[in-house]
Order: C-alpha cells, then structure tokens, then sequence
C-alpha cells in the first residue's frame, strides 16, 4: 500500500447536467404536476390552497401561480440547488422536480417568491444558453425586491422559451389530467387549481350504489404484514369499460397525489373486470425521483401487489361481484325476448313429438305397455299419435293498456307454458341467476304449486366465455323437462338424454321453419317495394309522354 498517493479532485458537475435533467420524458401535464406538487407542499396550514396555470394560446410562456406560505431567503436558494430537499413526508421530496419540470418545459424560467410576513421577495432567474455559456454552481444570481406587501405570500414560476407547441385543446386536457391527479386534494376541498379560465373539478365515476350505499365507494384500511397501512375506497361501475383500452382499475396515490391510473392491483386483468374501479393510497412505497411510478423492485410494493397476499385476499369478494355483474349484463331485455320465443319453439316442440306422450299420461302408458306384452298389432307410434290430448298449454295474459318498458317500446302479452307430465300439469318458468357457485352449470326447481324454474347459472365459467347465452337456455330447459319427465314416470336415467335430444332436434327445425318463413316475409316486402317503385316509375314516364 505504500506505493498508493491520494489526491483531491473537483467533481463539480458540468455546466450541462442543469439542462440535462430536462430529458426526464415527462409529458407536459406530468411536469406541471411537478410544480403543482410543490404548491401543495407549501400550502398554508388551514387556509385553501389556490394554484392557478396559465398557458396562453399565442404567448411562448407557462406561469404556476400559488398563494401558499412562499419561500425564505435560504428556502429560495435552496429551491435551485440539484437534490436539496428538506422535505419528509411531502410530495416532493428528491429536490428534483421544480429544476427538471421547468427544464423540462422551457430553456429557461424565473422562480418569484415571497413569505407571509417578509418585506422582501426573492427572484432568481435561470436560461440554458447563458448558463451553458457561464453558469456558476456556486455564483448563481438571485435579485432581491424589498418592500412588497407583508400580507402576501406565495411562489410564481414562470417558464418561458417554451420546448412545446401550444394548440388550443392543450389547456383542457391539462385541466382534465390534474382533476384525477389531485382528486383527494380537489374533492376535500384543501386545493383549487385552475388552468387559464377554469377550474379543475372532480370527475365523478359513474358507480353502482347499490353494491355499497349511498355512494358506491366502499372505503377500506388495510394492515399489511410489514406493520403499513393502506387505505382508498373500491367499488364497481354501473357500466363496464369498453373496449381494450384497460381502462379499469385503481388510480394509484402516494401522499394525495396520482401516480399511476388504471392499476390493476388485486386482481387479474380479464374482460370480466371491467367494473372495478377504485383509489388506493400507498404513502409508504417508494417511487422513483420523477414521481411517474413506484419502485416496483421494492419489498414494499412487492408485499401490496403479491398474488394471494393481503390485499388479493381483500379483493376476492369483489372480483366475483364484478364477474356476476359483467354476465347480468349480457342478459339484456333483447336475450329476455329472444329466450321467450326460444321457450315457446321448445313448447311447440313438445306437442310435435308423440313419442313423450307416454310421459304425460298414466292411462296412455298402461295401454302402450299391454299393446307391447300382447303384441296386438298396433305400432307403439300409431297409438301415441292418435290420442287427442295435448301435452303442451300456452296461455296469453294480455298487458296492460299503454303499458310500455323502459325504452318506450310496448309490452308484448305474457305468455304462460303448461306442460303435462304424468298426468299433473307443470308451469313452465325460466331464468338466468347467479347461483353463487361456480359448480354448476344449471340447477331446476320442481314444486306441484309452482311448476318446473329452471336457471341457468351465470357464475358458472364456461356461460361467462360464451357469445350465445340463449343456447344454454334452451338446453337447460329441455334437459329440466326431460329430466322432470323421467322422475314422475320412474323412467330409465337414460332416457333423459334421450327426450333432451328429441325437443332440442324438434325444437331447432321449428326454429328453422319460422326463421325461413321471417327470410320468406322479408323478400316479399322488398319485391313488393321494388313492384311499387317501378310501377310508378312506369306512371312518370307515361303521363310525361302524354303531356
């Protein structure tokens, strides 16, 4: 080690680190979100803080005006040097993001602050050509205005050598950027911000109340294993977003400001998702000097966001809620109808088939069964089909007058199905729910009074993959009625599959014949408009000649 001399070196930074730090990739809302931050910081204890932004259209110059407590001599020197910050606990807490917002925004700016009950206000102005030319770490400039009013206190920054180009949407999608970004702030009244003539308002979600009355929002505070806290509301929206934007999830704060929106954290990202909104507040995981996102190699983070942690576990409930809300969705007044007619094809079906009369009436049965021991002759399907009754009732109960649905359209007579099994007859009902379960696929009810209610589950996984809800409704129906019709007879289990098949075949050729006679209608109006058209084309050209 002898043979080892130590010196001292200057590591100064060079002159071009200043504009360097401008290269932060912030977008223009992100860097005067940053001067916005330390506006709120500076707010004065009790008294609301206003922030006004101006942009003009034609001017090369953004100004952030607040009215919070100012800056003291050592504060506004402070201000200027590279990571100085005396701030813990607070939004900016790196000492970064005044020099890297402005940077960001202009190749040069002006810091003007005064403190409330100070006769001086401090000035300090910074251009990136002169400073690139003779800046000084350690010689910068700072003016001194004496006298102003005690009264007033608060900062300006005012950037100009603006790096953007203006356009006239530019302020308003500002405004809506910080409206979500210091939404708490905004909605508990502790902060105004304005962006050139307006103000920033809370952007309401349009919730589901019911899921948590009054408002939708179920406030919660979570304990974590590491001792943390976390706290925010969750919820669901009346309507799901469309699309595949992603446009769901969490709008993520630390210490009341955004720092990401669309989390998806405590679930899977999944169509059936598409409900879940919600704010959660994670003061105590660090983010990165820019404030844009949270140190995700963190262990702190890593504990919120882990699958079958905490915070998974919470949100469980919540998922199933949404994935039971998403299916009712598809169950629409228009699959209601479709699945009414679809019922009255399988009811038609029924009465077409003579073979299930045999499940219907006891007496008939006994004569079929004593035609098959003595061998009489008479085919089993001659029998079946030569006795009058019907299996199959339809009764129409007409609507009310004037009776309308919501969409104003009018409603359509009710219709009720009657189906005679075993010689007892069974109204026929059904419907889609949620069964609370992911096991089974349908379930029926079977009472003397009430009929046969068939449901077909939405909680079950393969009904929220499909596109053809009314599918399953029908197959449910007919293997109901089937499976009901083998119980009353004491019939072979078997047969269950085989009646099932019989009114799914019937029931999909009857679907066939109505829609051939629908496609058949159709032409006919279209060769019967066409007709019309021509004819009095015909009528022009002929009374034209005359004339």
């Amino acid at each position: 080690m002898n043979n080892i001399e130590k010196k001292k070196i200057n590591i100064i930074p060079d002159r071009s680190l200043m504009p360097k730090i401008g290269q932060a990739g912030y977008s223009i809302s992100q860097a005067i979100a940053e001067l916005v931050d330390n506006s709120i910081d500076a707010r004065e204890e009790g008294k609301k803080l206003t922030v006004e932004i101006n942009l003009p259209l034609n001017k090369d110059v953004v100004e952030v005006i607040d009215n919070g407590i100012g800056m003291d001599e050592k504060t506004a020197i402070n201000s200027i040097k590279l990571a100085h910050s005396s701030k813990k606990g607070k939004l900016g807490e790196f000492g970064l993001g005044l020099k890297t917002a402005c940077s960001c925004l202009g190749k040069s700016f002006q810091i003007k602050t005064s403190a409330n009950g100070s006769p001086d206000e401090y000035i300090i102005d910074y251009d990136e050509d002169e400073w690139l030319k003779s800046g000084s770490w350690t010689e910068h400039e700072m003016k001194i205005k004496k006298n102003v009013d005690k009264n007033q206190s608060g900062t300006t920054i005012k950037i100009s050598k603006i790096r953007f180009k203006s356009y006239p949407n530019l302020p308003g999608k500002i405004r809506e950027d910080l409206s979500i970004r210091f939404a708490p702030y905004i909605e508990n009244g502790e902060v105004e911000i304005r962006v050139n003539t307006k103000w920033c308002k809370s952007i309401p979600l349009d919730l589901k109340t019911e899921y948590c009355p009054p408002d939708g929002k179920e406030k919660f505070e979570i304990l974590l294993k590491s001792g943390n806290k976390i706290t925010g509301w969750r919820g669901l929206l009346k309507k799901g977003y469309s699309g595949n934007k992603g446009e769901y999830g969490f709008r993520v704060f630390r210490r009341g400001r955004l720092i990401s929106q669309f989390a998806k954290i405590g679930f899977s990202p999944h169509p059936e998702a598409r409900q879940i909104v919600g704010e959660l507040h994670l003061d105590h995981v660090p983010v990165t000097h820019n404030k844009r996102e949270f140190i995700e190699e963190s262990p702190l983070y890593q504990e919120v966001i882990e699958e079958n942690g905490i915070f998974w576990d919470f949100m469980r409930s919540l998922v199933k809620e949404a994935r039971t809300s998403m299916r009712k969705t598809k169950i629409g007044q228009d699959v209601i109808d479709r699945m009414e007619e679809q019922k009255e094809n399988i009811m038609k079906a029924i009465k077409r088939i003579p073979e299930l009369k045999e499940y219907a009436f006891p007496d008939l049965r006994e004569k079929i069964k004593g035609t098959k021991e003595n061998n009489e002759g008479m085919a089993v399907l001659e029998i079946e089909k030569r006795d009058p009754r019907e299996m199959v009732t339809i009764e129409e109960q007409p609507a009310k007058q004037n009776e309308k649905t919501r969409n104003g359209k009018k409603t359509h007579p009710r219709k009720t199905y009657s189906i005679t099994i075993n010689g007892k007859k069974f109204k026929l009902e059904h419907s889609f729910v949620d069964l609370k379960t992911e096991d089974v696929l349908k379930d029926k009810d079977v009472d003397k009074d009430s009929g046969i209610h068939v449901f077909t589950n939405i909680s079950f996984p393969a009904f929220a993959n499909t596109k053809d809800p009314i599918f399953y409704g029908v197959w449910h129906v007919a293997e109901a009625v089937a499976e009901v019709m083998v119980d009353e007879n004491g019939s072979p289990a078997t047969d269950v599959i085989k009646i099932r098949d019989l009114i799914l075949k019937k029931s999909a050729e009857i679907t066939q014949e109505l829609d051939n006679i629908e496609k058949d209608r159709a032409d006919a109006e279209r060769l019967k408009k066409e007709y019309e058209e021509k004819m009095a084309k015909i009528k022009s050209i002929e009374k034209d000649m005359v004339a």
